[in-house]
């Protein structure tokens, strides 16, 4: 990672955080302690979905205790190699764009009409909001857990029930499902749609389902850090429209 990304150590590539904490390792086992605790708290209280921009009140909740910055839009334009993209990352929101494109999926969000909606069109919709917003990748870290708390807010909102354990045993496929449904014109969002679809079903899952995802398997996924640094990305085509 770059020194100059201004949430990092000026000696040791780790986030700075609230407890000083400058090993990695440390400071993983730090997150895998708290947000699991964090997120069944928030699921205990509840949120009804008003704005996409609740993804900042769920972001902070998960995260307030960790870092400074928990719920407030990053300042810097990341990337982050992806191992189903052969080392390419997904051409997330340059940070000066973030807000206009969180204007722009607010109108979109608002202009649903959820009650005219089949249940299958409920998710459809629901998919394609949380693709754009985990896309947009409004936080520094934190954007795929903060992104699947929105998603059952928003589903339990809509009239609909999720099992959010079921996402959370699947939580490499899914985040490869967000990752494969935001490539443009060479997105695949059918992987995502059938996720969400059997998460808000009650019926047993075959976990053979979830092994690979477009041909890659998803146990070999490694976890690699956003950076600032420029790395390849599938590139918006000049006449793509959302």
């Amino acid at each position: 990672m770059s020194r100059d990304d201004p949430y990092l150590y000026p000696d040791v590539d780790v986030l700075k955080n609230k407890r000083g904490i400058k090993n990695q390792k440390d400071l993983d086992a730090l997150e895998e302690d708290i947000v699991p605790l964090r997120m069944i708290k928030l699921r205990k209280d509840g949120l009804t979905i008003k704005s996409v921009c609740d993804i900042k009140i769920i972001h902070k909740c998960l995260f307030d205790s960790i870092f400074d910055w928990a719920g407030e839009y990053r300042t810097i334009t990341m990337y982050k190699k992806e191992p189903i993209l052969n080392g390419c990352s997904v051409d997330y929101t340059p940070h000066s764009y973030i807000e206009k494109e969180m204007n722009d999926l607010e109108s979109k969000f608002l202009s649903i009409e959820w009650s005219n909606l089949s249940n299958k069109e409920k998710i459809i919709q629901v998919s394609k909001i949380v693709q754009e917003l985990w896309q947009i990748h409004c936080f520094r870290e934190g954007n795929t857990r903060s992104t699947a708390m929105f998603l059952y807010f928003l589903i339990k909102t809509v009239g609909l029930h999720i099992n959010i354990d079921f996402l959370g045993d699947n939580a490499v496929f899914f985040r490869n499902a967000l990752v494969l449904a935001s490539l443009y014109s060479a997105s695949k969002p059918e992987y995502l749609i059938n996720i969400i679809t059997e998460a808000t079903t009650v019926k047993n899952k075959s976990a053979n389902k979830y092994e690979t995802i477009d041909g890659y398997e998803v146990d070999k996924y490694s976890y690699t850090n956003h950076t600032i640094e420029r790395i390849k990305t599938i590139e918006k085509p000049s006449d793509w429209k959302k």
